[in-house]
Formats: C-alpha cells, structure tokens, sequence
C-alpha cells in the first residue's frame, strides 16, 4: 500500500523521506524470506507499479527494525506525531504489526484522541 495507494501517501507526512526508509526495513525482512515465492512476487509487482519502489528498491539499503517517530497528516486535525513500534507477529509468514501510538508531548495529542472518537473534524 505504501506504494501504491495514492491516500496513504498523502497521510505519511514526508513520504518522499519515510518511504524509503520503510522500504529499506521491508527488504530486512526479505532477506529473512529467502526464497518465499509471495514476498518475490510482491517485489516483481512493486517493481512493476511503482516508479519509487524501483528505484529505492535497487539501492539495497537495509535499516534495524522499524521504530521511532512518524507523523501523519489526519483530515480534521493536520499533523500528528506518533511513536511507533514494529512486533513479529508470525516469523514464519513473515508477519508484522506496526503500533502507533501519539506522542504524549505532540502539541496535537488532546485533539487526536478526540478525534479518535469522533468529536473533531472528519
């Protein structure tokens, strides 16, 4: 989705900075794939559809597991900073979870969690 989803490109704040820098962890784990015909194929039909992905995907940058800081840009509320974190949820399939979670110091925070529940902007 990250590269082909022209909505969730526009909610990653600084998606031209963030993309690669998730992508270079997503080839982490294709490493750890060697072999799984699903994640190959993936890689062909990014390769295929996604200008960006071609030419990241070619640097071979690999980063440690996916942690830190992003901000999304939320309708209703603008930029959100959020911490987040990257679990295995099944090493086997190649599973991950990402948690995000908003930073507590982020000027932004009172009005996410009001917006999480439907009393801002929409």
């Amino acid at each position: 989705m990250l590269f082909t989803d022209a909505e969730l490109r526009r909610v990653i704040a600084d998606w031209s900075i963030q993309a690669p820098l998730i992508l270079s962890s997503f080839r982490r784990d294709y490493a750890r794939a060697d072999g799984d015909p699903a994640i190959g194929n993936l890689v062909k039909e990014l390769t295929a559809h996604s200008p960006e992905f071609r030419q990241w995907w070619h640097r071979h940058e690999v980063d440690a597991p996916c942690q830190g800081v992003r901000a999304l840009e939320l309708d209703g509320l603008g930029k959100v900073g959020f911490e987040h974190s990257s679990l295995i949820v099944d090493e086997g399939r190649h599973l991950r979870l990402v948690v995000y979670v908003v930073q507590e110091m982020d000027p932004q925070a009172e009005a996410f969690a009001r917006w999480v529940i439907g009393e801002v902007g929409g």
